[in-house]
């Protein structure tokens, strides 16, 4: 095998049996393991895939009996503070209520070589530092 280079890229010369040769594999893979690995995609979204790329991964299964539990549990909702507006405590005007939080320490340090953190938000602006 002979390579030139011509400017950043280099030409190779390659003699029969010096070729690699690439092949993708016919084996299937249940559906479970397929639907994690392409982001939880829905089936008909799978079908439409097929159509449209080359080297999707086949199914062994059928899909339509599956229940994914991430996406089960990424449909549900659940309210967890009351938005009842009697419940809520808002303020009459800028800087009235401020909330404010502390993360840290942190194992990475900023380049100023801090380790906390701490945000303020104004309840009434909605504003956050």
């Amino acid at each position: 095998m002979e390579a030139k280079r011509c400017g950043n890229v280099y030409k190779l010369k390659t003699v029969g049996d010096e070729v690699c040769h690439a092949a993708t594999t016919s084996r299937k893979e249940p559906w479970a393991v397929v639907h994690a690995r392409l982001g939880h995609i829905p089936f008909k979204r799978y079908e439409q895939l097929l159509t449209m790329a080359d080297g999707v991964p086949r199914i062994a299964d059928e899909a339509s009996d599956h229940v994914c539990a991430g996406c089960c549990m990424g449909k549900m909702r659940e309210d967890n503070f009351s938005r009842s507006p009697e419940k809520t405590v808002k303020s009459a005007g800028v800087l009235d209520l401020i909330h404010s939080d502390v993360m840290g320490p942190m194992q990475t340090k900023t380049p100023g070589g801090c380790t906390y953190a701490v945000t303020f938000i104004d309840d009434f602006a909605r504003h956050v530092t």
